[in-house]
């Protein structure tokens, strides 16, 4: 597998991307899970990306939501982001008691890991569609609305918070 750089997987994440193939419109049950998956390009073609969403049908905020990076010139793939929810396993892995977001690094990849270990929790979202949302600006899903309706909208709670005017000082008393 090619070498990689942190700013190649941070191009990767940012760069504008197009779902190809949508995903069916309700997730399909398969065992204790529900599944769906969409087939992304980048703008310009020269990248392809699967997004991979699971949820648990017993516990809803036992989730997974991640893109995979399917290089177009070598055989292989690998995920470069993945949002979780809380899934159990505190004891071993703390983490998992939170919302939680793992990003691929480079050295990991270089080293053979395939799943993103990074972790950055908790994660700024509290349920599965507002994991959906961040996910998708994250890793820039041009066309996320047609594919997800509504989730723009969502988007406005992960938009930093536009600048308030200072207040206005009272005119001091002659």
């Amino acid at each position: 597998m090619k070498t990689f750089t942190e700013q190649e997987l941070t191009d990767l994440l940012a760069c504008p991307k197009v779902v190809v193939e949508p995903h069916r419109r309700e997730l399909r049950v398969d065992g204790k899970m529900k599944r769906n998956d969409l087939t992304l390009k980048s703008l310009d073609g020269k990248h392809s990306f699967r997004i991979f969403l699971r949820q648990s049908e017993d516990f809803h905020e036992n989730f997974s939501i991640g893109l995979v990076y399917q290089p177009n010139e070598e055989p292989g793939s690998f995920q470069l982001l993945r949002c979780n929810g809380r899934h159990g396993g505190e004891r071993v892995h703390p983490h998992h008691a939170v919302f939680h977001v793992h990003r691929c690094s480079a050295a990991d990849l270089n080293a053979g890991y395939l799943e993103p270990r990074n972790i950055e929790a908790p994660g700024s979202y509290a349920s599965f569609l507002e994991a959906q949302a961040l996910f998708c600006r994250m890793v820039n899903v041009t066309n996320a609305d047609h594919h997800f309706p509504g989730i723009s909208q969502m988007w406005l709670a992960f938009s930093p918070a536009p600048p308030r005017p200072a207040p206005s000082q009272p005119n001091p008393t002659p």
